[in-house]
C-alpha cells in the first residue's frame, strides 16, 4: 500500500540534509544550500528544498554525491547504522537498508535483490512522487559508502535509466546534464565482498519492502526458492521465528514514521500492514513499553 502525502508535508532527517548539504558547500554552495544553512540544525528538512539542494549537486559529478554521503558518517554516535557499520556485517546492512533509508527520508525506499555477487536496487515511491535522478545518485552513493565502510572497500556502482540500458556512476563527470533522466535503480558489483545473508536477514529484507503485504511463510519461502518447512527450521536456527521477524520489521518501520512524519496512526498501520491503529498500539505498547503517540510527544518534546 502506498499512502499518498503531499510533498510540502514530507521531510528528511537533519543529518540526512546536513550530508547533502556539507558536499554542496565542497563546490561552493547555491540559493538551496544557503537555505538549509538557515534552518535549526535539528528541523526536519522539507523534501522539496531537499531534492532542491541535491540538484545543486548534479553538476559536480559522481564525485560529489559519494563526498556528500561520506558525512553520514561522521557523527557515528547519532547514527542508527553505525554499530553494523562497526560490525563489519555486511549481510546485516543489506537486510536494513530499506529500513534504514525510512527512517532518514519517509517518502522514498529501496527494494533489493541479491543475485550471488551482485545487488540490484530499485528506487521507489512510498509516501509520495517518484524519485528524482538527484535523489537517486544521492542514495545509490549512500549505498555505497556504507558498503565500503563496513568491507573496506567500496563497490563499482551502475546506475539503470528506466527507458534501458546502463551507466556506471563512476564515469559521471562534472557538468554531465542529468535533467529529465530517471533511474529505476542500480547495481553494486559485490565480487571480493564476504556476503553471507542469513535466511532471517532475506526474509527481513522482503517484509520491509512492502510491509503492508499479507506476508505468510509459505509465500516468503516460494519468494526464496525453499520450502515452508525448511525456512522455518533456519529460521529457527538463525534466531527469531517467520510472525516474529514480521512483527520486528512492521514495529522498526513504524517508528520511523511515528517519529519522522505527521501521519496518523491509522494510515501508519495500514501502511506498515497492522490492521488498524489500535492493533498498532497494542503491539507498539508490548514490545516499547509505551505507546506511539506517547513516542511521538516525547520525540517532538525532545526535538
Amino acid at each position: 500500500m502506498q499512502v499518498r502525502v503531499p510533498g510540502h508535508e514530507r521531510t528528511v532527517h537533519p543529518e540526512l540534509a546536513r550530508a547533502a548539504l556539507l558536499g554542496v558547500r565542497r563546490h561552493g554552495g547555491g540559493p538551496a544550500a544557503d537555505a538549509v544553512a538557515r534552518l535549526p540544525a535539528t528541523t526536519p528538512v522539507p523534501e522539496p528544498l531537499h531534492h532542491a539542494l541535491l540538484t545543486e549537486l548534479v553538476g559536480h559529478g559522481w564525485a560529489a554525491f559519494t563526498g556528500a554521503a561520506e558525512h553520514l558518517l561522521d557523527r557515528p554516535r547519532e547514527s542508527d547504522v553505525a554499530a553494523v557499520v562497526e560490525q563489519g556485517a555486511l549481510s546485516e546492512l543489506l537486510a536494513r537498508l530499506p529500513a534504514i533509508q525510512l527512517r532518514y527520508h519517509v517518502g522514498h525506499t529501496t527494494e533489493l535483490d541479491l543475485d550471488g555477487d551482485r545487488l540490484t536496487v530499485v528506487h521507489r515511491a512510498l509516501l509520495g512522487s517518484v524519485p528524482g535522478p538527484a535523489e537517486s545518485l544521492f542514495t545509490a552513493a549512500i549505498h555505497q559508502v556504507l558498503v565500503g565502510a563496513c568491507t573496506g572497500r567500496r563497490p563499482p556502482v551502475t546506475l539503470l535509466p528506466t527507458g534501458g540500458g546502463s551507466v556506471p556512476a563512476e564515469r559521471l563527470a562534472p557538468g554531465d546534464h542529468l535533467a529529465g533522466i530517471v533511474l529505476t535503480g542500480w547495481r553494486l558489483d559485490l565480487r571480493g565482498h564476504a556476503v553471507e545473508p542469513t535466511p532471517a536477514a532475506a526474509v527481513r529484507d522482503l517484509i520491509a519492502a512492502d510491509p503492508a503485504r499479507a506476508w505468510r511463510l509459505p509465500a516468503v519461502a516460494a519468494r526464496l526458492a525453499t520450502s515452508a518447512r525448511s525456512l522455518q527450521r533456519l529460521l529457527a536456527a538463525d534466531g527469531p521465528g517467520f510472525q516474529e521477524l514480521v512483527i520486528r520489521t512492521r514495529l522498526g518501520l513504524a517508528r520511523g514514521l511515528i517519529e519522522r512524519t505527521d501521519l496518523n496512526l491509522a494510515e501508519i498501520a495500514a501502511a506498515c500492514g497492522f490492521t488498524d491503529h489500535a492493533h498498532l498500539t497494542r503491539c507498539f505498547t508490548a514490545r516499547h513499553g509505551t505507546g506511539p503517540a506517547a513516542l511521538r510527544r516525547d520525540s517532538r518534546a525532545a526535538g
